[in-house]
């Protein structure tokens, strides 16, 4: 036996550091290294079966597949190499290489992914997308306080002795992030969950509150009242380093603590408790989910939340701050994706990727090609980008799976994993870097990413520009972290913390923005309108349940577990009140409507949720009906582009 140390690359903010164990040159065994000082020799149920539901599973393609008649038949890579290699000269000889769309989903998202972009740049530009899914929103509305999205190194929570989890669940989506807050609460700290959700981190925690979904801004602001007339606020920091204060104040006054009560349904008792909860903690953490993000105004949201750390002092102190995400990619230079160098760029916002490929003109989107996305099921209205994706020459996949994109694509190309590749990956949940080292070889006739492109490039006459092993264009994307200090192969052989990445940011008290100081939100400063969208619960009569899509614990992303597909329907929680008005027995198979599209549910009920939404999990695959994004609409947020979900409004019907 022998062990190789490599990292996931999943979506998941973890980023866990492995050590696989090889026999006869088979994968048997992924275990934690326990040399990592955020994962700590743990890793996920997600990542401990990795071997069985996704790396070795009879799903798993591992051979180019090209479509004839509407079945896959095999073909050879030569041949898998000419057709792809023809297909994109044709569509840049016949409508110009704007007319290819480069989809570069959040499968996995590693250093030489950057020289994917390089690829599609030596074409002349392509068009390419922009925005997020994901957390395009929250980043936007912290860059309008601070000038940038930097959070507190995990461990600085330890530093905590009040701790606000806020439209998060940790415990199922960033085990390594529980774990430390675990041990704060052990040292003494207080654990606060904000959701509306009764999640399995709001069920460990000291207190939960469950406030209207969409109302956590208005929550934040109620807080903020009670923090400036309690006397709670920090006088010295907001004089010395904070700007539109007074505009801040202006804007809270035309709001009642009743009101906000009212609008947030949490009681003032409630409302009072948290705040002086927060007040006292000194310090005390804000950690933000991905949750807040999904609505029309999240930027405000995280602008108002962002406040309570800077009225009462705790930005720029140990244990305290406001904490979202990382960048993942910010470790890395790349220049050697040669953006500047391409000419006829062209960007389509991805949370409406489906009627911009539709709308596109001059030219007109004639070949997509996807790597580690699926966008047919993770992508808002779901059946509109199908149609999109229909309507163009051809769809060009580089996966593992025949998964719903796989059903309009007309070429496969098989794609290694994390455990046949050599690379680089940072975190979005931290800031570490993390080597890639190949376990075992490329099992059947995968490739990585980069000797596809590579190939491709021989065939359309770069060769030269894209040509490199992975070590070699390694030892160029990591030029910051090499520069910080830290050799290539030091990289490799085991994990490193970037080493001037602040455990706590702004201890200078100097920001990012224009000001050079935290900029409060006010009337002069706050952009698209008020605070106004968030509060229309009930978008008609009709449809007045707001539909909230959550990360389950059994996989990630759309990487659906053998058995999931197998079980039916999708399964929609919804309290017994609901159901008993609308005389639906539990288990019951229904219709589940928005002014988007219909599915096929099963009810089931959930006597901790609130009464105005159902639940349900993202990721589903719309092939065996469990696409929650047949129903959500094709939106942007005011700010950062992002994909507003849980603007989606639904009503319960009985099946006919």
């Amino acid at each position: 036996m022998r062990e190789v140390l490599t990292t996931c690359t999943a979506d998941c903010p973890g980023t866990c550091s492995i050590i696989a164990q090889v026999e006869n040159g088979r994968v048997t065994k992924l275990q934690g290294n326990s040399e990592h000082e955020i994962t700590r020799g743990f890793i996920c149920g997600n990542t401990r079966s990795y071997l069985k539901k996704s790396f070795y599973s009879k799903r798993r393609i591992l051979h180019p597949l090209k479509k004839e008649d509407g079945e896959w038949i095999r073909i050879s890579w030569d041949e898998a190499l000419d057709v792809t290699a023809d297909k994109i000269r044709n569509a840049c000889n016949n409508y110009g290489s704007q007319s290819i769309l480069y989809y570069q989903g959040y499968g996995a998202r590693t250093a030489l992914r950057i020289i994917n972009r390089r690829f599609f740049n030596l074409l002349g530009g392509v068009s390419t997308l922009y925005g997020s899914i994901c957390g395009g929103t929250g980043q936007a509305g912290q860059e309008m306080d601070m000038g940038v999205r930097i959070s507190h190194d995990p461990t600085d929570h330890l530093n905590s002795n009040v701790i606000l989890i806020w439209g998060r669940n940790p415990a199922v989506t960033d085990i390594h992030l529980w774990k430390i807050l675990l041990q704060a609460r052990k040292k003494g700290a207080k654990l606060v969950t904000i959701d509306p959700v009764t999640s399995e981190t709001a069920k460990r925690s000291d207190m939960h509150l469950q406030p209207a979904p969409g109302s956590d801004g208005f929550l934040a602001m109620a807080m903020a009242i009670i923090l400036l007339k309690d006397g709670s606020s920090d006088k010295e920091f907001i004089t010395s380093h904070t700007k539109y204060f007074k505009d801040y104040i202006e804007f809270l006054n035309e709001y009642s603590l009743n009101e906000l009560s009212k609008i947030t349904d949490v009681p003032l008792n409630e409302l009072y408790e948290i705040t002086r909860w927060y007040a006292t903690g000194n310090p005390s953490s804000i950690i933000l989910g991905w949750g807040l993000q999904r609505y029309q105004q999240s930027h405000l949201t995280f602008r108002f939340i962002d406040a309570l750390a800077a009225i009462t002092g705790n930005i720029g102190k140990s244990g305290g701050g406001v904490s979202h995400g990382f960048d993942e990619y910010g470790y890395f230079d790349h220049r050697y994706a040669l953006d500047a160098q391409a000419p006829n760029q062209r960007k389509i916002t991805i949370p409406i990727a489906g009627k911009s490929i539709l709308q596109m003109k001059d030219p007109p989107i004639k070949l997509i090609f996807i790597t580690a996305g699926n966008p047919l099921a993770m992508l808002a209205n779901s059946s509109l980008v199908k149609k999109a994706f229909q309507s163009v020459d051809d769809v060009i996949m580089v996966d593992h799976f025949l998964n719903d994109t796989a059903d309009v694509a007309n070429l496969f190309l098989p794609a290694t994993t994390f455990l046949e590749d050599e690379d680089l990956v940072g975190s979005y949940g931290h800031n570490w870097i993390s080597p890639l080292n190949p376990v075992i070889e490329p099992l059947g006739e995968s490739r990585s990413e980069l000797r596809i492109l590579q190939e491709l490039s021989t065939k359309l006459g770069f060769k030269d520009e894209m040509g490199g092993s992975p070590r070699d264009w390694l030892s160029k994307l990591a030029n910051p972290i090499i520069d910080a200090g830290i050799p290539l192969e030091e990289l490799l052989r085991k994990p490193h913390r970037f080493p001037s990445a602040p455990i706590t940011p702004f201890t200078d008290g100097k920001f990012k923005t224009e000001s050079g100081k935290y900029e409060f939100p006010g009337k002069l400063n706050i952009k698209n309108g008020n605070m106004t969208l968030n509060i229309n619960f009930r978008q008609n009569d009709e449809f007045n349940l707001r539909l909230l899509s959550v990360s389950p614990r059994e996989w990630i992303g759309s990487e659906i577990p053998e058995n999931e597909h197998k079980n039916g329907v999708l399964s929609v929680q919804v309290h017994p009140k609901i159901l008993k008005e609308r005389n639906i027995e539990e288990n019951e198979e229904i219709w589940l409507e928005s002014q988007q599209g219909k599915l096929l549910v099963k009810a089931e009920k959930n006597a901790t949720l609130r009464t105005d939404y159902v639940l349900t999990n993202r990721g589903g695959w719309n092939k065996y009906n469990k696409c929650v994004n047949i129903l959500t609409p094709d939106l942007i947020s005011d700010c950062g582009n992002g994909a507003p979900y849980y603007e989606t409004f639904v009503k319960m019907k009985k099946k006919r």
